[in-house]
């Protein structure tokens, strides 16, 4: 409880739970459909002459052999490191780390969705601190030297948004969930954004994986943390994905809206880069320790519920992202209008095809403490509008279940 003079200074003394906001640094980007050819030439303006390709193989694309043929072509030689999973595990960036410093690379490129970006840039945090093990950078600021090597992030995927921002997720595969790196040596130095390399998504990745940026936006404008730069992008991505991720999981030649959603995946992360995310990623962070799950995927299972959980606690947030997904608020309260907007997200997920629950993946009654507390003590629960503990956290994994 607190002192009764605290309690009076409340009365006389505004008190702003974050009263600092931090907005943190994005690297340059290139996007448009062929950028991927310029790649050669970003990597020698990073300095690069031989770079460690980090992926988890992209096999039967051709992405990676391009790219390399691109990077040769400039004068740059590469040699590739796929040892990455999907859900990037400590194990294995400890082994890309290995592997970086016994061959003399001077730069290091991440090809990939988020689980190669995010292994990249655990590895460069890594080998800046001459192997310290990854699991010491879990939290903010961990980092307490420069980056050693540069790193170019050629994104394939239109959700994480990893190729631009200072978050690192990684498996703890001892304690099985998955910890967050956040920390500006995180950030790439050169992102790269070609629709054209995005357009080789399958159509239920590009659903998953846009249900992973629509829970960025959604987070972001919803954040405690209130970094008002960040609603604009945000609200914009949200508009956005209504109105073109139905389009462009549906048809993969649709080059119009798989373009807007290259777009979006970045706006989306420019703004929770800053403004913080929630429990819909605390969950998934959870779920994908514990169970390997795929990221957008639970993303889209744990949003509704999330979404009714946070409502009561920013119910003008949700009204804004009524509008920005195209309702017709007029007239209505703001609860009522996050409701609307959260049966049109609901509306959007049927659509996609996404039925399955987090019982389908794995989730059984005797880990639900577990998961529990893991996600309540989530680095992104910090940012959730709502106040939120361990019953909290136990009864909405319930009811996705």
């Amino acid at each position: 409880m607190p002192h009764f003079k605290d309690v009076k200074r409340t009365l006389s003394n505004e008190r702003l739970e974050y009263p600092i906001k931090m907005v943190h640094a994005y690297p340059s980007v290139n996007v448009g459909w062929g950028c991927h050819t310029m790649v050669g030439n970003d990597a020698k303006a990073l300095g690069m002459t031989k770079a460690l390709i980090v992926t988890t193989g992209l096999r039967g694309t051709g992405i990676i052999e391009t790219i390399q043929g691109v990077l040769k072509h400039a004068g740059v030689e590469s040699d590739v490191f796929n040892k990455i999973t999907p859900n990037p595990k400590d194990f294995e960036v400890m082994e890309g780390v290995k592997v970086l410093s016994a061959g003399n690379y001077d730069g290091l490129i991440s090809i990939g969705g988020g689980g190669s970006t995010d292994a990249c840039k655990a590895m460069r945090m890594v080998y800046s601190h001459d192997g310290q093990d990854v699991r010491t950078f879990e939290g903010a600021f961990k980092c307490t030297k420069p980056n050693k090597l540069p790193h170019l992030a050629i994104n394939t995927t239109s959700g994480t948004g990893s190729e631009v921002s200072c978050f690192s997720i990684i498996n703890h595969t001892d304690k099985m969930y998955k910890m967050a790196l956040f920390d500006p040596n995180a950030t790439p130095s050169k992102a790269v954004n070609d629709p054209l390399l995005h357009q080789c998504m399958p159509s239920d990745l590009t659903a998953y994986t846009g249900m992973d940026a629509l829970a960025h936006s959604i987070e972001a404008v919803a954040s405690r943390l209130n970094v008002q730069s960040a609603h604009g992008q945000g609200l914009w991505a949200i508009t956005q994905i209504f109105e073109n991720l139905r389009e462009s999981s549906a048809n993969r030649n649709n080059d119009k809206a798989i373009e807007q959603m290259v777009w979006t995946e970045m706006a989306a992360a420019y703004s929770f880069n800053s403004a913080g995310l929630g429990i819909i990623h605390s969950m998934a962070h959870a779920m994908g320790g514990l169970y390997d799950s795929p990221h957008g995927l639970c993303n889209a299972i744990g949003m509704i519920e999330t979404c009714n959980y946070n409502l009561p606690a920013a119910p003008e947030k949700f009204a804004l992202m009524a509008k920005a997904a195209g309702i017709n608020t007029t007239g209505m309260s703001n609860i009522k209008a996050g409701e609307k907007f959260i049966e049109a997200v609901a509306e959007l997920k049927a659509d996609l095809g996404i039925t399955k629950t987090f019982g389908d993946l794995g989730l059984q009654e005797k880990d639900l403490d577990s998961l529990a507390r893991f996600a309540a003590a989530d680095i992104c629960s910090e940012g959730n509008p709502k106040d939120v503990g361990f019953e909290d956290m136990r009864r909405v994994f319930k009811a996705c279940m």
